[in-house]
């Protein structure tokens, strides 16, 4: 079957000219099983005594191959399309796809779907790229189930959103990390599943079903203000300029002196002191009053100040590990009541870095 394209294209030079695509489909084209009688036998790489086959996605590839390349991950299938997108992002995956796939001793088919006349599709208008690669990723897999009735394909997808329409289409479709924990050997293989912001969401129930790939890391810290809001704000009387001293037992607190305060302000936890390092001349937001807070009332290693000023020596040392000094949690100085309420110090945010 010969499918075509064609399309008018200009050239540099201002000339346009007509592009003819052809596109041949096939009906020969292998599925690498033992179990399928019409497979040739010199192209069978998928073993019959196998519990699963796994059809993996493109976001699957990039980001999991510490995983598949593992000698317990066998019978997967890897579709042309998946192998095109991912040469198309990172080479360097692509190529350790390719060598893992061309390995003798590896069971890794690679399925031209692509070529194949009942597997490729066309994109629909208002489709997106990643839409129709993944509605083909979908119909690759519904393939293999069809035609291998008594094997069980399971999908391997971080996307959300296609593992549902998977399911719906009557595709068994599974994260890495549920697949993984449903092995009797996923302890052992769970360390080398890379964690990524849809698994992430997963684990947390906050995901929205639209994380596409790969996902943009969530945003840690605020935006620091630009030079001209800082400006403004210290005249303002918002923001009050100073140094940043950090307390060199415990990282997630420090100081900011500020003569517009008439007090040293108190900065605690990473997130407040906002990628500021000590010694770096900062704008601080001064919190509500209610969200005061007094030092953290121990040091490292869980001594109480008191304890460690009386000199005792069962405090905090090398634990043969290599460190030295443990860090303390900035909610270890957080919520206060009580005499530690009463002695609360003003405490702010950063909100930019001056210099």
């Amino acid at each position: 079957m010969l499918s075509s394209k064609s399309f008018l294209k200009k050239t540099r030079a201002g000339q346009v000219r007509k592009v003819v695509r052809e596109h041949y489909l096939r009906d020969d084209i292998s599925s690498g099983s033992a179990l399928d009688p019409a497979c040739d036998a010199a192209d069978v790489k998928l073993s019959a005594d196998a519990k699963h086959y796994l059809v993996v996605d493109t976001n699957v590839a990039l980001q999991q191959m510490d995983l598949l390349e593992h000698a317990a991950i066998e019978d997967v299938i890897v579709l042309s399309v998946v192998l095109q997108e991912v040469k198309a992002r990172n080479l360097a995956a692509y190529q350790r796809l390719r060598k893992l796939c061309a390995a003798p001793g590896r069971r890794f088919f690679v399925f031209a779907n692509e070529h194949h006349r009942e597997t490729h599709i066309k994109q629909e208008a208002g489709e997106s790229p990643n839409d129709r690669n993944d509605r083909a990723i979908r119909v690759a897999a519904a393939w293999y189930g069809q035609r291998l009735p008594g094997m069980d394909i399971i999908l391997l997808s971080q996307d959300v959103a296609n593992r549902s329409k998977a399911n719906e289409a009557g595709i068994k479709a599974m994260s890495v990390q549920a697949y993984v924990k449903s092995r009797p050997d996923g302890s052992e293989l769970l360390d080398l599943v890379a964690q990524s912001a849809a698994a992430e969401g997963e684990a947390g129930g906050a995901d929205d079903g639209h994380s596409r790939r790969p996902g943009k890391r969530a945003r840690i810290y605020p935006d620091h203000r630009t030079a001209s809001d800082i400006t403004a704000g210290i005249k303002s009387g918002k923001l009050h300029q100073g140094t940043l001293r950090v307390n060199r037992f415990n990282t997630y607190e420090g100081w900011v002196a500020s003569e517009s305060v008439g007090a040293d302000i108190l900065v605690s936890g990473r997130v407040d002191m906002n990628r500021a390092f000590d010694g770096d001349s900062v704008a601080v937001e001064l919190l509500p009053e209610d969200q005061w807070r007094s030092p953290a009332a121990r040091l490292p290693g869980g001594k109480s100040a008191a304890a460690e000023e009386e000199g005792d020596e069962g405090g905090d040392r090398d634990n043969g590990n290599g460190a030295s000094i443990a860090q303390v949690l900035p909610e270890e100085g957080g919520q206060q009541s009580g005499a530690a309420a009463a002695a609360a110090r003003p405490t702010g945010r950063v909100g930019g870095i001056i210099r």
